[in-house]
């Protein structure tokens, strides 16, 4: 387990040395570990949690790819609207994402 620490400087209040600590210890995820560790869970239990975190990310992933939303884009408009990602007069004609003539819906 890790030590956290922090200096007060001199010239510094205490309020901004604490927000300082907790966004260290919230960056480490020491009460996420702390929650998850308060319990014991037996190996085949967390192998069950685990398959259904899974499940509901793979789930979440297919939603959002049917949505046009890309993960982890900053850049452009981030998946959000817009006519440089998907309806508006694009390339297909302004059909847009779902269903135009003749369009299949598989990529």
């Amino acid at each position: 387990m890790n030590n956290f620490s922090v200096e007060v400087r001199s010239d510094e209040p205490f309020e901004k040395a604490l927000r300082r600590f907790t966004s260290k210890t919230r960056k480490a995820g020491l009460l996420r570990d702390l929650k998850k560790r308060r319990f014991y869970t037996k190996p085949s239990v967390q192998k069950k949690i685990n398959r259904q975190k899974s499940i509901r990310r793979q789930q979440k992933a297919a939603r959002m790819a049917e949505v046009g939303f890309v993960r982890g884009g900053r850049g452009g408009t981030g998946g959000r609207g817009g006519a440089g990602e998907r309806g508006g007069a694009g390339e297909r004609g302004g059909a847009g994402e779902r269903g135009g003539a003749g369009e299949s819906n598989f990529r």
